[in-house]
């Protein structure tokens, strides 16, 4: 009976799905560019759409599990799980096939303006009319880089890790040599207890920005965290060339000195090492 019930939900999901399929055609003829709240809807919609469509299919093989029990409840919720699945990705087409994307754009004066303004609500914890600040520049000119940025660490200032990273990955599609975006998805990743995923980020950051001294201080902090002593030997290495006078240099050096300690350690011979008594 069970397996049963789970055949029909799955039917119920596909045969929904097909049918929002059929009326794209209608809603393509709609326009919602012209309206505001429209556009900086599709906004957030871009921001989570890549992650919809990376797991599309797993979202709707859970729709089928949700239910032990009434089989309206779950069509329910099979139902918008599809609705909204196909929406978010039919706005997404929208958006990044968009041919009147420069004739609402802001100017770049207004652009600093308004990401100041930004800035100084994130200061004061004011997230919710920061992030609209920032959803406002993106639906005006969806190619800023620095609107994503600002929403991304905007998001990150609030603890909202994976939102954070999703608009900083988007950033990144448009500007992959950004020192300052591969920086911030270091910080999100070392935040999140992944320093080999971070490192990458880093390397990066410092290859495009070697004088600067707090991101190659920071790199090198991942690389010992991490035990990559080849980074850590080239941060540290890199950090005396730009400001040799840093006092966490000594510091890096003996973090440096433990971590090759370690690794000597794990890889030397157990028959090669000296007894106690040496």
């Amino acid at each position: 009976m069970g397996w049963f019930l789970l055949g029909l939900i799955l039917f119920a999901v596909i045969v929904i799905g097909f049918v929002l399929f059929q009326k794209f055609p209608q809603l393509r003829v709609i326009d919602v560019d012209s309206i505001q709240k429209e556009r900086e809807r599709k906004v957030k919609e871009k921001l989570i759409i890549s992650k919809f469509q990376r797991t599309s299919s797993a979202k709707l093989q859970k729709v089928a599990k949700v239910s032990s029990g009434a089989i309206q409840s779950v069509s329910r919720h099979g139902r918008r799980a599809v609705q909204r699945l196909y929406r978010l990705e039919q706005y997404y087409q929208r958006l990044k096939h968009s041919s009147d994307e420069g004739i609402h754009s802001y100017s770049d004066e207004k652009i600093r303006t308004r990401l100041e303004e930004a800035d100084v609500l994130i200061r004061q914890k004011e997230y919710i009319p920061a992030e609209k600040i920032f959803i406002d520049i993106i639906s005006h000119n969806p190619k800023n880089v620095n609107g994503y940025e600002g929403l991304g660490n905007m998001y990150f200032a609030s603890g909202q890790l994976d939102q954070a990273r999703e608009s900083l990955l988007f950033a990144l599609r448009l500007s992959p040599d950004d020192a300052s975006v591969n920086m911030s998805l270091a910080q999100i990743e070392l935040k999140q207890g992944d320093g080999k995923l971070a490192i990458p980020y880093a390397r990066k950051a410092v290859e495009k920005r070697s004088k600067n001294p707090r991101y190659i201080d920071y790199y090198i902090d991942i690389a010992l965290q991490i035990g990559s002593l080849k980074d850590a030997r080239k941060g540290i290495q890199a950090l005396k060339e730009v400001n040799p006078e840093n006092q966490k240099i000594k510091e890096f050096e003996a973090r440096f000195q433990e971590k090759k300690a370690e690794y000597v350690s794990r890889t030397t011979p157990s028959e090669n090492k000296p007894s106690q008594s040496e």
